[in-house]
């Protein structure tokens, strides 16, 4: 009997629940989207996120509550060097006793996906 996909501890890389089942925690080479410009607007119109980059270094960036969150992937991909951008970037939410896998393929806003004042790791695939 299937329980369904579990939730992973954060150190733990996350799979597809079958092998037919395709993965898609961006663990593929995608064309990210062109990053615009750090929105300068009304602070109660943005969402701020902190990412710790591969290196260990941590940045913050702001984007509009209603952006994609695939400019969360531009943005990172923007600060690799050339040799880690061939790399496909795989981006994870820490959450109370887990961790979540963001999905790139999700048409989720940073409003809808709860990214606001949340920190991201990224690792390369």
């Amino acid at each position: 009997m299937d329980a369904g996909p579990e939730i992973t501890k954060m150190d733990e890389k996350v799979l597809p629940a079958s092998p037919e089942e395709p993965s898609t925690s961006s663990s593929k080479k995608l064309a990210y989207p062109d990053l615009p410009e750090e929105p300068k607007v009304d602070k109660a119109l943005l969402c701020r996120v902190g990412v710790r980059l591969p290196d260990g270094r941590k940045l913050q960036r702001s984007f509009l509550k209603t952006d994609p969150i695939q400019l969360l992937w531009s943005f990172c991909s923007s600060q690799l060097d050339e040799a880690e951008k061939s790399r496909s970037l795989l981006l994870t939410q820490a959450v109370p006793g887990a961790s979540k896998t963001l999905n790139y393929d999700s048409k989720q806003t940073f409003e809808e996906s709860g990214l606001s004042n949340s920190m991201v790791s990224v690792t390369l695939d």
